[in-house]
């Protein structure tokens, strides 16, 4: 009877000591040029293309907004107790929003991609 019980559980064992801070993850060679090119830019040019983001806010928001309110037209329909006329033109509505949405998302993303300091538009 020299041995200890555990009663179903295992014995304790020791943590694992942590591993010494080593070498960084090696990043892929799109990843590290997209790094130092942003490492690179100059101070004015971020600060200019922070502006330039600024000033399209509304643009942004408004395909938020609209993108909030094209998740549920059907719940619409249902809160305001529509007749099946109004339920279907509040989809027709819907399918032809999205199609703007999606435009609107693809122009936007072409803009902050093609956006340079010197050919920006005031």
């Amino acid at each position: 009877m020299g041995q200890h019980a555990t009663f179903g559980r295992r014995g304790v064992r020791a943590a694992e000591p942590a591993k010494a801070p080593g070498r960084p993850e090696v990043l892929s060679p799109e990843l590290e040029a997209f790094a130092a090119s942003i490492q690179a830019a100059k101070p004015n040019e971020t600060a200019e293309f922070a502006r330039w983001r600024r000033r399209r806010l509304p643009s942004r928001l408004l395909v938020v907004l609209v993108g909030v309110v094209l998740m549920a037209p059907g719940l619409v329909s249902f809160v305001i107790q529509a007749p099946w006329w109004l339920s279907l033109g509040l989809e027709t509505a819907g399918l032809i929003a999205n199609g703007w949405l999606r435009q609107e998302r693809r122009r936007q993303a072409a803009a902050i991609a093609a956006w340079a300091p010197e050919a920006h538009d005031p």
